[in-house]
């Protein structure tokens, strides 16, 4: 009887398996209709002297006071990613975020190209610009609990991005080089007075780009690129020395150009230790064309103005990163856009691949516009000059499920 009861149950086992081994290949095949699916939380919290002149659309906005001091603490971003390969031609990503508990907005949603001949890819939908370094990367890929300040003052809050298409070109080298042309419908800009683009209905915007990868070793690397854009600005508002605010039409053709670099040193093979170092810098400039103001101004003539940043990032021990960044706006200075000088340290603890703390502090001080014998101070939305903010900030972000690996 026991014999039986043994051959039935090693029977039913080897059916059940073979049950299971007949239906592996449609509960995977269904499994494979599902996109990938993450979720990036980031919760930060401080106190800041006062609130930041240019702010980039996923930096921490604290509770502010009556007095202007910020403290509190705020949901600096929720990001939910789906990423999946469409076809054996295109695949699909999509990312929204909530950025300060805001409100859901779509930060990137595109079909990227995966097998066009001669090196060839287009992407189409909404997505982040190539625009130099900072402009592409989402939040949790930034080495600092804010952005630099030239993405606020010339990128705009969201930064270059939005509906448009984009068509790069790697060309056959013994280089890695990389050609880049884009064409987006930006929104019409009203968040910030100084927005480099989005100046009338049309908005259109075009961009092109060159970007170049040397491996000088396994120790070294290094990656260059050169940006430009081309659009309309927004209109301005100025006060007038002799009367009150003066609405600018939009200007004509406005031109912003780009430069950065990205070096990073990284033993290939290291036995006594995890000690790294990255150098990364971006520079732009910006040109916006003449505007007419109603009499007796007559004409604002075009201007020009500036900004750069530069940042080291050295890995101190396996979990253990100290950054250290310098941002200088004004270079040149304008009517619209003051001498800014701010320094940031921050410090990194790696909990895991999929958690990290940092604290980060910082100091801006807000200089003076430049001399213009037709206007006075800018409208009331621009920065205060002669100002000094300090600011202290943590930052805690954890990352769970599958979530695609990023450009270099």
């Amino acid at each position: 009887m026991t014999s039986r009861i043994t051959f039935v149950c090693a029977a039913l086992l080897l059916l059940g398996g073979a049950a299971s081994a007949q239906t592996s290949p449609l509960v995977r095949s269904i499994q494979s209709l599902n996109p990938d699916i993450s979720a990036i939380v980031d919760a930060s919290g401080g106190w800041q002297s006062a609130a930041p002149g240019y702010v980039s659309g996923d930096d921490p906005v604290l509770p502010q006071s009556s007095s202007g001091r910020a403290l509190g603490f705020t949901v600096q971003e929720v990001e939910v990613a789906l990423s999946a390969v469409v076809d054996p031609y295109l695949k699909g990503e999509v990312y929204l975020t909530i950025p300060n508990l805001g409100g859901v907005e779509v930060e990137e949603a595109v079909a990227t190209t995966t097998s066009l001949p001669w090196n060839l890819q287009v992407r189409a939908g909404s997505f982040r610009s190539a625009f130099g370094r900072q402009n592409g990367q989402h939040l949790h890929v930034q080495d600092f609990t804010q952005r630099p300040l030239v993405n606020g003052a010339f990128l705009g809050s969201d930064g270059l991005r939005g509906p448009g298409a984009q068509v790069s070109w790697l060309v056959p080298l013994p280089v890695f080089l990389t050609l880049y042309l884009e064409g987006y419908s930006l929104p019409v800009a009203t968040s910030h007075p100084a927005t480099t683009f989005g100046g009338d209905n049309a908005g259109m915007v075009g961009l092109a780009h060159a970007k170049l990868f040397l491996e000088a070793s396994d120790d070294l690397s290094l990656s260059l690129g050169l940006s430009s854009a081309l659009g309309r600005s927004p209109a301005t508002e100025l006060h007038a020395r002799d009367g009150g605010p003066l609405d600018l039409t939009p200007t004509g053709d406005t031109a912003l150009l780009g430069f950065d670099a990205y070096l990073k040193w990284k033993p290939a093979n290291q036995t006594g230790g995890y000690f790294s170092a990255a150098w990364q810098t971006e520079v732009l400039l910006r040109r916006r064309g003449a505007s007419t103001v109603p009499d007796p101004v007559g004409t604002l003539e075009a201007t020009w103005d500036g900004g750069l940043y530069s940042q080291v990032v050295l890995q101190l021990a396996r979990r253990v990163n100290l950054g250290l960044r310098v941002d200088v706006l004004g270079l040149p200075a304008s009517v619209l856009l003051p001498r800014v000088v701010k320094g940031t340290a921050a410090l990194t603890f790696q909990l895991s691949e999929f958690a990290r703390v940092r604290i980060s502090a910082y100091a801006e001080h807000t200089g003076t516009y430049a001399a213009n014998a037709r206007f006075g101070a800018p409208g009331l939305d621009m920065p205060t000059p002669g100002t000094d903010t300090l600011g202290l900030l943590s930052q805690l972000e954890i990352s769970f499920g599958a979530h695609g690996a990023h450009a270099f």
